[in-house]
């Protein structure tokens, strides 16, 4: 039982570290947008205000709101909660989706940065290797807490409502 409240707690420490990851670069992305806010157009400053909110929004809400569910779901790791193998199944299935398409242009990029290299071009070959910055820790993170949750946390059965 102690190995399996370790584990346990190892998930949840690396939750908690790809929360804090998340939010950070979530803060560093909505510091970045209230900065140019004082460079907006000045013709009409509603519309502007209106398109520079939903932008802000769109950058950052996604990444905030993840990095809070990062932080729900190692709670849950790290109290054992009843209901975590349910949430590391459904999280991270959906979560496998962008995490493989990272690292599949991921290493497309690098394969194209190395011919543009090859051929004398190549300035921006670095950035080629930023989806892979990303992908390959979501879906290594993904893998893991799904196979924890397939073969460590058992289904507990749900109560029953019909009887009282």
């Amino acid at each position: 039982m102690t190995r399996m409240i370790v584990l346990l707690r190892c998930l949840a420490l690396a939750h908690f570290g790809w929360a804090i990851v998340l939010l950070l670069i979530s803060a560093y992305f909505g510091s970045g947008m209230l900065r140019t806010l004082a460079h907006l157009s000045s013709d009409n400053a509603g519309t502007t205000l209106l398109r520079f909110l939903f932008l802000a929004a769109a950058y950052t809400l996604p990444l905030a709101v993840l990095g809070l569910w990062m932080i729900v779901l190692g709670w849950r790791a790290w109290t054992m909660h009843p209901r975590l193998r349910l949430a590391l199944l459904i999280s991270h299935g959906i979560l496998l989706l962008p995490g493989t398409l990272a690292v599949y242009a991921g290493v497309h990029a690098t394969r194209a940065a190395e011919i543009s290299t090859a051929s004398g071009g190549g300035l921006l070959s670095p950035l080629a290797m930023l989806p892979l910055v990303f992908g390959v820790p979501v879906l290594v993170l993904a893998l893991c807490s799904i196979t924890i949750a397939m073969t460590r946390l058992s289904p507990r059965e749900e109560p029953d409502r019909d009887h009282n």
